[in-house]
């Protein structure tokens, strides 16, 4: 009854929160972030918004708790990681797809995070800046931006593999 219980609510969490996560990411990918680039001026207020309702502290936090959910299933499916459950397809895809949804978690804390927060802050500075130094600081600007939006790609697309993978791991034969 307890190890049900605990099965439950850890699907339970790791089901949601993944729903959350990758439905965040791919929404603002896809959606926000070029939606913003176009807006030109408003792009402050609606970040400042984001902030104040606390979604880059929430959505690192929901992720977190996604992962180690699905490291607790995973030690508890493969009986404490055991090597041959690892060996099985359903070990496989599971263990793949988690290692890709990580890698997802580490790229955007290491790399669209930063790139976000370098840009927002010179994003405001460039249009302030004298004449000599604005053309250096928007193609800075233009590089950091492009290496947002490639690693926001990466990001998206190995949470798709791992959400993928995930959703078919247990039909495996």
């Amino acid at each position: 009854m307890t190890m049900t219980f605990e099965l439950l609510v850890l699907r339970l969490v790791h089901i949601l929160g993944g729903i959350f996560w990758v439905g965040s990411v791919l929404f603002t990918t896809v959606i926000l972030v070029p939606a913003l680039a176009a807006s030109g001026a408003n792009v402050g207020l609606v970040m400042s918004a984001v902030q104040n309702r606390r979604y880059l502290t929430f959505l690192p936090a929901v992720a977190v708790t996604t992962i180690l959910s699905g490291l607790r299933l995973l030690w508890i499916n493969s009986a404490g990681f055991s090597p041959g459950y690892f060996h099985s397809p359903q070990g496989l895809a599971f263990s793949l797809a988690g290692t890709a949804a990580t890698i997802a978690f580490l790229s955007a804390m290491l790399i669209v995070r930063p790139s976000a927060a370098r840009s927002a802050a010179l994003g405001q500075t460039v249009g302030n800046a004298p004449d000599d130094q604005r053309s250096r600081l928007a193609r800075e600007l233009a590089a950091l931006r492009r290496r947002h939006a490639m690693a926001s790609a990466v990001t998206l697309t190995l949470l798709v593999m791992g959400a993928g993978g995930m959703a078919v791991a247990r039909y495996l034969p």
